[in-house]
C-alpha cells in the first residue's frame, strides 16, 4: 500500500510540475479556470480548461496538462465580441472564425471572468491603436523614421543616466552604513535604523528606474525591428517592381518593333495576369461539360428574359414594373472625376501587409461613396426578393442565389476604394415610394471595423453584420467579408443565410487592373434546411470556364437537387429544373430540362460616360444625393467625401485627415475614461450603437447587431438628439 500510494504522490507530483512546465510557454497567464463549454448538440456543455494571456487571447483545454502543447482552440480578443447574458449566466465570445458559449460555475466566477476578458480586450485594442499610430508615423517619411530613433537614443540615454544615479546614491548610502555598523562613524539606533530605512527607499528607486530602463529598451527595439522591417519591405518591393517595369519595357520594345512591320500586337502580351473581358451576350454551348456534369442549356440572350413554359412566376419580370410610381426625381449624373497626377509609389510603398480598412489612402484613390453606402448597393437588385417573396421555397433558393451573385456585378469595372466611414456614422436610403424598400446601415463597431445594415421591403426583409478582413500584397488586394447576410420571407416564413465570398485585385501597380470574385457560398434556408452551394468560378488564363462564371445546385431538405442556377456574376443569372441526377450527394452529376430554363436576373447596363463617373450605375449616382431630413450621421453630409465628388481633392484630403484626427482624440479619451474606471473597479459604459443592439443569432449562434427600431420614426420627429458629433 505504501509503495502505491508512494507511486500516486510521485505521479501527482510529476503532473503538478508539468503543468507548472506548460504554463511556462505561455507569455503570461492573465486567468486560468475551469468553464463549461457548449460543444454540440449531442453533448451539450463539457467542463474545459480556459487560460487567457497577456496577449489577450483566449485558449482552451481538456485539462491543464495540455496547455503549451496541445490547444483545443483559441480566440483573439482584440479582433472578437463578448457578449453576457445574465439570464442564461452564458458568455459569448465571438471571433473571426470560431465561437466560444462558456457558462462560469456561479455568479462571482462569471463577473471575474467578464472583467478579464473586457479588459484584456481594451488593453489588447489600445495597444493595437498605438501602434498604428506609430506605424503611421514611421511610414510617413524616411526622416520621420530618423527621428523616431534619435528620440529612442535620448530616451533610454535618459533612463540609463537616471539608473547610474540612483545606483550611486544606492552605493554611498550602503557604505555610510557599512561604516555605521562597523563602528567607524559613532551612531545611535534611531539613526541606524533612519539609514536602512534610506537604503531601503534608495534601493527601490533602483529597481524601478531598471524595469523602467528595461521597459524602454524593449519598447526602442521593437520600434527599430518595425523600421527595419518597413525599409525591408520596401526594397523588396521597390526591386520587384523594377524587375517587372523591365520586363513591361522589353515587351512594349517587342511590340513597337513589330507594330512597324504592320502586326499590331498588345504591350502585355506576354504577362502571366493578363486578362480577358467576357463577351457581351452569355453564349453557352450545349452539352458542354460543367463542374457538376450538367448539360447547360442553348444559346441565351439578354432579350430572351422568361422561357418557363407552365411556370406561375414565368410572367414575373425581374425589373419594376413601367406602372410602378416613380416617387421624386433623381440625378443621373455625378460629377466627372478629375485626372489628376499622383505618386503611386509614395503611398504603395507603405500599405504592404496591412489591413484594408488600416491603410491611410487619399481620397485619389476613393470613390465619392462610404462603405455604408457600398454595402446598400447590393440592394439594387432587390426586386428579385420581392418576387421571390411569392414563390415556393425552392424557387425562393434561386432568387436569393441570384441576388446573393448580383451584389458583385459592378466590381469588375469598379476599381476605387469607398471611404472607411467613422464610429457611429450613418446611411439611410429609403426607396419606398418607387422600388418598395427602404434601409439603414450603421457603423456600429471600431475594433473590428463592422457595419449593421437592416432593409425591409414589400414581402420580405434583408440583414447583415458586414466585417472583412483584407491584405495587401504588392501585386494584389484581398477582401475576404465575415459575417452573415440574412434574407428572411414571412410568407413562407422562410429563413436564409449566407457568407459572402473573397474578392481580389489583381496588377495594383503594373499591368492592367481587374478584379475577381472567386469561392463557395453555401446559401441555407434554416427553416426548411434547403441549401445551395453556389461556386464563383475563379478566373484562370489557362482554364476554358467562362469567365466570371457561377455555378450552383438548388437541393432540397433530403439532399435531392431540384433546380440549377447558372450564369455569371456581372452579366446575368439563369435557373433550370433538374430532370435527372447520379445519385452521389458528394459529386452530384445533373441533368437539366432545357425547356424549363428562365433568366432571373440580366444586370443593368452602365449609364452612358460611367468611365468619367467613376464606373457608376444609375443606382449608385443616386447613393450619394443630397437629400434633406437625414440624421446628422448620415454619409451623404460627410464633407470629405462630398468635396471629393465635387473635385475638390486637396481640400478633401485635408479635411479628412481633420475628421480622422476629430474621432482619434475622442477615442483616445474614452479609453483613457475605461482604464481609469477599470483600475477604479468601477463599471464602465462599452459604446453603444444608436440604432442596432448586439444579440447572438440564432440561427448560428454568432454574435449579430440587430435593427432595434426607432430611425424612421425620429426622422418624422425629427428627434436626432441620440445621434453623436462626428463631421
Amino acid at each position: 500500500m505504501s509503495t502505491a500510494s508512494s507511486g500516486k504522490s510521485q505521479r501527482g507530483r510529476a503532473s503538478s510540475l508539468t503543468s507548472i512546465n506548460n504554463f511556462e510557454h505561455l507569455a503570461s497567464v492573465e486567468k486560468a479556470g475551469w468553464l463549461n463549454k457548449w460543444t454540440n448538440y449531442l453533448k451539450g456543455y463539457r467542463q474545459r480548461w480556459f487560460v487567457l494571456d497577456s496577449n489577450a487571447t483566449l485558449s482552451y483545454y481538456r485539462n491543464p496538462s495540455e496547455v503549451g502543447h496541445t490547444c483545443r482552440g483559441s480566440i483573439n480578443l482584440q479582433e472578437a465580441r463578448v457578449h453576457t447574458d445574465k439570464t442564461t449566466s452564458c458568455i459569448v465570445i465571438s471571433g473571426q472564425s470560431q465561437t466560444f458559449h462558456v457558462k462560469p460555475h456561479n455568479e462571482m466566477d462569471r463577473q471575474q471572468w467578464v472583467n478579464s476578458l473586457e479588459y484584456m480586450r481594451h488593453k489588447a485594442v489600445t495597444k493595437a491603436e498605438s501602434e498604428e499610430d506609430e506605424d503611421a508615423q514611421l511610414a510617413q517619411t524616411d526622416s520621420s523614421r530618423s527621428d523616431a530613433l534619435i528620440l529612442s537614443n535620448r530616451q533610454i540615454s535618459g533612463k540609463l543616466c537616471d539608473l547610474r544615479t540612483a545606483a550611486n546614491m544606492m552605493n554611498k548610502q550602503g557604505d555610510e552604513l557599512m561604516r555605521a555598523l562597523n563602528g567607524t562613524v559613532e551612531t545611535d539606533k534611531n539613526s541606524l535604523a533612519e539609514r536602512a530605512d534610506l537604503l531601503k527607499m534608495t534601493t527601490a528607486a533602483v529597481i524601478q528606474a531598471a524595469e523602467e530602463f528595461v521597459e524602454l529598451s524593449e519598447q526602442s527595439a521593437k520600434r527599430l525591428n518595425k523600421i527595419v522591417a518597413v525599409e525591408h519591405k520596401e526594397k523588396a518591393f521597390l526591386q520587384e517592381q523594377l524587375e517587372a517595369l523591365a520586363k513591361q519595357h522589353s515587351s512594349l520594345e517587342r511590340a513597337a518593333s513589330k507594330y512597324s512591320s504592320g502586326v499590331p500586337v498588345s504591350a502585355y502580351s506576354d504577362q502571366e495576369d493578363e486578362f480577358h473581358d467576357a463577351e457581351e451576350d452569355l453564349i453557352m454551348p450545349c452539352n458542354s461539360t460543367s463542374p457538376a456534369g450538367v448539360h447547360a442549356a442553348p444559346t441565351v440572350r439578354t432579350d430572351r428574359r422568361h422561357s418557363g413554359a407552365g411556370d406561375p412566376s414565368s410572367s414575373i419580370s425581374s425589373s419594376p414594373s413601367p406602372d410602378a410610381p416613380k416617387g421624386k426625381q433623381r440625378r443621373n449624373t455625378v460629377p466627372e472625376r478629375p485626372d489628376l497626377p499622383i505618386n503611386l509609389w509614395s503611398i504603395m510603398k507603405n500599405c504592404i501587409g496591412k489591413e484594408l480598412s488600416k491603410i491611410p489612402m487619399p481620397v485619389n484613390f476613393s470613390e465619392p461613396i462610404s462603405v455604408l453606402q457600398r454595402v446598400t448597393e447590393d440592394l439594387e437588385y432587390a426586386d428579385l426578393l420581392e418576387i421571390g417573396a411569392k414563390l415556393s421555397t425552392l424557387e425562393q433558393m434561386c432568387y436569393v442565389a441570384a441576388y446573393a451573385a448580383s451584389n458583385y456585378s459592378t466590381t469588375g469595372h469598379r476599381t476605387n476604394k469607398p471611404f472607411n466611414p467613422l464610429l457611429g456614422e450613418t446611411y439611410e436610403f429609403d426607396r419606398m415610394e418607387d422600388l418598395g424598400w427602404r434601409s439603414v446601415t450603421e457603423q456600429v463597431s471600431h475594433h473590428p471595423p463592422a457595419a449593421a445594415h437592416h432593409a425591409e421591403g414589400r414581402g420580405w426583409t434583408m440583414y447583415q453584420d458586414f466585417t472583412m478582413t483584407s491584405r495587401f500584397r504588392g501585386k494584389y488586394l484581398s477582401v475576404i467579408p465575415i459575417g452573415f447576410t440574412h434574407v428572411v420571407f414571412p410568407s413562407t416564413n422562410s429563413h436564409f443565410s449566407y457568407r459572402k465570398i473573397t474578392t481580389t485585385v489583381h496588377n495594383i501597380i503594373v499591368g492592367k487592373l481587374w478584379i475577381d470574385n472567386h469561392g463557395e457560398m453555401e446559401i441555407t434556408n434554416h427553416t426548411t434546411n434547403e441549401k445551395c452551394v453556389l461556386k464563383f468560378i475563379p478566373y484562370s488564363y489557362f482554364s476554358r470556364e467562362q469567365p466570371r462564371k457561377v455555378y450552383g445546385i438548388v437541393r432540397d431538405s433530403e439532399g435531392i437537387p431540384k433546380y440549377v442556377v447558372q450564369g455569371t456574376w456581372d452579366k446575368s443569372i439563369d435557373m433550370l429544373k433538374v430532370s435527372s441526377w447520379n445519385g452521389n450527394h458528394e459529386k452530384p452529376k445533373v441533368e437539366v430540362d432545357e425547356t424549363s430554363l428562365k433568366r432571373i436576373w440580366t444586370a443593368h447596363p452602365l449609364p452612358k460616360g460611367a468611365e468619367k463617373m467613376h464606373n457608376f450605375t444609375k443606382f449608385a449616382i443616386e447613393l450619394n444625393e443630397p437629400e434633406d431630413g437625414v440624421a446628422p450621421t448620415d454619409s451623404r453630409l460627410r464633407p470629405d467625401q462630398r468635396m471629393m465628388e465635387n473635385g475638390q481633392w486637396d481640400e478633401a484630403n485635408k479635411k479628412k485627415l481633420e475628421i480622422e484626427e476629430k474621432q482619434r482624440i475622442v477615442r483616445r479619451r474614452r479609453e483613457a475614461e475605461k482604464e481609469l474606471a477599470m483600475k477604479r473597479g468601477d463599471k464602465y459604459e462599452e459604446y453603444e450603437p444608436t440604432w442596432f443592439v448586439r444579440v447572438q443569432d440564432e440561427s448560428n449562434g454568432a454574435l449579430i447587431h440587430q435593427y432595434k427600431g426607432g430611425y424612421w420614426e425620429a426622422k418624422e420627429q425629427h428627434d436626432w438628439n441620440k445621434c453623436p458629433d462626428i463631421f
